[in-house]
């Protein structure tokens, strides 16, 4: 992890940006205080087709067996008497 102040920062925008695109994360300070974290993207979990099919399934089977919900639930229901 690198610290950098922002005057650094922005003497040097494209070197930070290419290291936090290389995977590093940076912490840029003002006045010795950190005020932004930067570090690459995390990626989206439904780009990934297993997670999506997954998905896509739990949702079908929701659809067609909702799992017993006959509409709002009772006050016993809800607190649990």
């Amino acid at each position: 992890m690198g610290v950098m102040s922002v005057r650094e920062f922005n003497a040097n925008v494209s070197a930070v940006l290419a290291k936090v695109e290389a995977g590093e994360t940076i912490e840029i300070t003002r006045n010795g205080k950190v005020i932004v974290e930067m570090r690459p993207k995390r990626a989206n979990r439904l780009d990934d087709p297993a997670v999506r099919a997954a998905r896509e399934a739990l949702l079908t089977s929701l659809r067609e067996d909702p799992i017993g919900f006959d509409g709002p639930a009772s006050y016993d229901e809800r607190t649990g008497r």
